[in-house]
This record gives structure tokens, sequence and C-alpha cells, in this order.
């Protein structure tokens, strides 16, 4: 069940850790394109800390952070493929969202406890009331 602690923290942690990423790529980026990919960069983590925060999978939360990262990756780096040029690109930045996955879940998780909720049952239904009985 998403509530709004988890949510939040792993939005922010993804916002944080994508402006992290990108900076830190800034300087290997193509002058020409730098802002884009940059941009792209940051709002793909922050992408993963949103499908982090609203996630309910029942699954241990290590492989849950690796798992968001890297389907949250997985179609940014699928379409660098196509270039010969650009699959090592590719293959470092699939990586890199497993592991931020990884950090955004451990985070959210252990240090802010802030981890998965279950989803509760709904209650019965209430059997309907029961008929009045006649007045004599």
């Amino acid at each position: 069940m998403v509530y709004a602690k988890r949510l939040i923290i792993a939005v922010i942690l993804g916002m944080i850790f994508g402006l992290v990423c990108a900076y830190a790529s800034k300087s290997s980026l193509p002058v020409e394109d730098r802002s884009m990919i940059m941009c792209m960069i940051a709002l793909n983590r922050t992408f993963i800390g949103f499908m982090i925060g609203i996630s309910c999978w029942r699954m241990h939360w290590v492989l849950h952070g690796i798992i968001i990262g890297l389907l949250g990756t997985l179609p940014i780096a699928a379409s660098m493929f196509g270039d010969p040029a650009k699959v090592t690109g590719a293959i470092l930045f699939l990586v890199a969202g497993i592991v931020w996955g990884f950090l955004i879940e451990l985070l959210t998780t252990v240090v802010f406890r802030a981890p998965m909720r279950a989803i509760p049952k709904e209650a019965p239904a209430a059997p309907p009331p029961a008929e009045p009985a006649p007045a004599e």
C-alpha cells in the first residue's frame, strides 16, 4: 500500500541521486547533447524513486530496488543498444540504474524506516439488517 512518507522519501532521493548522477557524468557527455542527456538522467533516477515509492511487490527490499532500477532504466538503455558506438554507455547506464535503485530502496526502507506496507484485506461485507418483527 502506498503511503506518503515512503513515496515522498523515495522521490526526493531519486531527485537527489539523479542530480548527482547527471553532474558526475557531465564531463563524459558530448557537448552538443549534454543538457538533454543530463535532464534525461536526472528524470530517469527520479522516475525510479517514484516507482519504488508506489510499488507494492511482495519481495525483499534488496531485490525490489534492483528490479525496479533495472526496469526503470531498461527502455532508455535498450534504445541506446541500436548504435554500436553507444553499447558501452548503455551497459553503464543500465548498471547505474540498478545501483541507484538499490540505494534508493536501501535508504528509504532501512535508513528512513519507510518499508512497504502490506495491502490491508477488505473487511467482509456486513450482513443486511434483519427484518423487524411484525407488530401484534
